[in-house]
């Protein structure tokens, strides 16, 4: 007998050995997949739940579950609301029989009362499942009030807002930021308190950091919350009449509206360093009694770009062209007179920012069409438009774009503009510059500047007229 196996039997064996193995392995994957399959049956045999819940509410219901094949496993309570899962809860049930659970009804945006489907869905150990539903309906509280709490525990109660359904208010003496949760206390016997909150910027229900309310100023003023569209005021834009300022820089920012002559404006959102704002006299009149805060508009009817700059704090006017996309040009026949001249004028200040030759498109300062063909421009001596008599202390001359181009003067084709009304603070040179005439201007008083286009280009006439103050309006 030979001592060792041949080479040929060797090979059989292991032939023998790998087949014995995979044999094995497969078997044993066999009974480990087995074990996942959805073996037996699982019964959903009952529901019991009310017809008719609250939003809020945490609901008790019944339901009565079997298995066969498998033992049970689990239960899950859910609320569709069309096919999106709003509310679950899943409770271990590991044998078969009635059981009880609770569901909370959410709290839900902009839904009115409608009809929501319950669902069941019973699973036993080897995942073999079943469902059954119930139709209910959902109502949305209607409360003798709320709880405004701010963020010192202070409590105010908000009451509901005849006419307008779900809006609660109150009115009291509260600080520009006004940082506070609303509170809808339990409702009926089922109810549970919501709390309303700060998410991102929007009140949600459920969340307790504080809401920031803000007005302009401290003050009495009225908060309201809507139950139903998460709505709340006041929240300050930092706006012209609503229309919002968009980021031109960190300094500046700009919005482009559609103004009507004698329309009402109110800047908002800067709240009290709006005091520090230089009112541009030119293209608003101050509404009297309002505290310089609601403001009339005194150019012709159109698109114009308010510019806000924060750092030297006044808002620089610009008409824009009839597209409204760009700023306006006289060439083009848009309503608008450019000034740019030397330090001698600036807005807010000639100290500051002063309208200099150079670099020349910088700092364009237009008037205000007051009506056809009639052009305006008010400067406050020591502020706009410096006192001196020396004559080169003031140059500035129109022009019809903003920047260096045509003009009423040696630049063409407007001829220079004549003063018509024998005053003498100012004086036009050849050129068409206007520089400091023979009689001082007086600081503190303004000066009206008056162009009067109606005969053309080729017949400027210019009027100005001092006056002591500016009168706010009723």
């Amino acid at each position: 007998m030979k001592k060792f196996f041949s080479m040929k039997t060797r090979l059989r064996l292991l032939l023998i050995l790998s087949t014995v193995v995979t044999i094995s392995s497969t078997s044993s994957c066999n009974d480990k997949n087995d074990e996942y399959d959805d073996k037996g049956s699982s019964s959903v045999l009952s529901i019991k739940a009310p017809d008719q819940v609250y939003m809020g509410d945490s609901i008790s219901f019944s339901y009565n579950v079997s298995a066969s094949g498998a033992d049970l496993n689990q239960t899950k309570l859910q609320l569709y609301m069309d096919d999106q899962l709003e509310s679950e809860r899943i409770m271990n049930t590991p044998a078969d029989g009635e059981y009880t659970g609770k569901l909370v009804i959410p709290f839900i945006q902009n839904v009115d009362d409608r009809d929501v489907t319950i669902k069941v869905r019973a699973q036993n150990d080897r995942f073999a499942n079943a469902s059954a539903e119930k139709t209910i309906k959902i109502v949305r509280p209607v409360y003798s009030k709320l709880i405004l709490r701010d963020i010192n525990g202070k409590e105010y109660d908000m009451l509901p807002v005849e006419g307008k359904p779900y809006t609660y208010s109150v009115t009291s003496l509260f600080p520009s930021e006004l940082y506070a949760t609303i509170i809808a206390p339990a409702y009926g016997n089922n109810g549970n308190e919501q709390v309303f909150g700060n998410a991102d910027g929007k009140i949600i229900d459920g969340s307790s950091d504080n809401i920031n309310f803000s007005a302009d100023a401290e003050g009495t003023y009225q908060v309201t919350f809507n139950t139903k569209t998460f709505e709340g005021t006041p929240f300050v834009k930092f706006a012209v009449n609503g229309d919002e300022f968009s980021k031109i820089d960190d300094n500046n920012f700009k919005v482009d509206r559609q103004f009507k002559q004698n329309e009402e404006i109110e800047i908002t959102g800067l709240k009290a360093d709006y005091s520090n704002y230089w009112i541009n006299p030119t293209y608003f009149d101050v509404v009297a009694g309002s505290n310089g805060k609601k403001l009339r508009w005194r150019g012709v009817d159109g698109k114009y770009r308010v510019v806000c700059d924060k750092l030297l704090k006044y808002f620089r006017i610009y008409p824009l062209n009839a597209q409204g996309d760009d700023l306006a040009d006289y060439r083009n026949g848009d309503k608008v007179v450019w000034v740019i001249g030397s330090g001698g004028i600036g807005q807010p200040n000639f100290a500051n920012n002063p309208s200099g030759w150079s670099p020349k498109e910088s700092n364009g300062i237009t008037m205000c069409q007051i009506k056809d063909h009639v052009y305006q421009l008010i400067l406050k001596a020591g502020s706009n438009v410096k006192c001196q008599l020396n004559p080169y202390d003031i140059a500035f001359k129109f022009f019809y774009q903003c920047g260096w181009g045509s003009s009423w003067g040696s630049e063409g084709p407007g001829a220079n503009p004549t003063i018509t009304d024998g005053s003498a603070w100012f004086k036009v040179v050849s050129a068409g510059d206007l520089n400091a005439g023979t009689k001082s201007l007086i600081s503190g008083r303004y000066y009206v500047l008056t162009l009067d286009l109606t005969g053309g280009d080729s017949k400027p006439k210019l009027t100005v007229v001092e006056e002591k103050t500016i009168p706010e309006v009723e």
